[in-house]
């Protein structure tokens, strides 16, 4: 269970059951772990974003390219 604390009063009431989700799953004690962690994770996820849109826009230009010949 998350306690109250003056940063976490600021959650809405998704956020507060999402981080406690992570925290369950991830097996994690503190809400400043729990906020890092997602830090991390969002960190990742923008990067995989970023590379799979990179990926996507060659195939595309290829499918055009192939389209016009």
């Amino acid at each position: 269970m998350i306690k109250k604390s003056t940063y976490i009063r600021s959650f809405t009431p998704k956020q507060r059951t999402q981080l406690e989700q992570v925290q369950q799953e991830q097996k994690i004690k503190t809400v400043p772990e729990i906020l890092f962690f997602s830090l991390d994770q969002y960190y990742e996820l923008k990067q995989d974003v970023a590379r799979l849109n990179r990926i996507i826009e060659i195939k595309q230009r290829k499918i055009e390219r192939l389209e016009s010949q």
